[in-house]
């Protein structure tokens, strides 16, 4: 079962991978460093996906795509994060940052029935898709 100081680790990872990385405490210096260690120790992946979709199908693949995160993190516990979001001028331009806790985490995720639903069903609305695995060097967040 993933804690709420994994979870906070998971969220100052996406936010420092946008640049959102300010003024961090001790304990979230702590944080930082533990997730650090559980990318080199756990296999963790961040991966970021960014997709343009067919804008006359955006309304449906976004329906699909909320059911599939949505049913992804509830279900999965190796999902530790799925974050979509759209570009304010383009909104058929999505954006996905992925966590996984792993490599087996995510070969289970991409076979997963509600991953493979969402795939074959989105297949003809992506136009393109572009992943990039990244590797995460400094995580900050406000603290509660």
């Amino acid at each position: 079962m993933i804690n709420k100081r994994k979870i906070l680790s998971v969220v100052i990872a996406i936010l420092s991978l946008f640049g959102m990385s300010n003024c961090v405490s001790d304990k979230e210096k702590g944080i930082a460093e533990r997730i650090q260690q559980l990318t080199k120790d756990n296999d963790l992946i961040v991966q970021i996906a960014e997709l343009e979709i067919d804008s006359t199908q955006l309304k449906t693949y976004i329906e699909f795509l909320q059911e599939g995160i949505l049913t992804s993190v509830k279900e999965e516990p190796g999902v530790l994060t799925l974050y979509a979001m759209a570009d304010r001028d383009k909104p058929n331009r999505i954006t996905v940052v992925e966590i996984y806790e792993s490599q087996e985490a995510y070969n289970s995720h991409i076979a997963s029935p509600h991953f493979l639903k969402y795939k074959n069903g989105t297949m003809n609305m992506v136009d393109s898709l572009k992943l990039t695995r990244t590797k995460p060097i400094v995580f900050a967040a406000k603290g509660e």
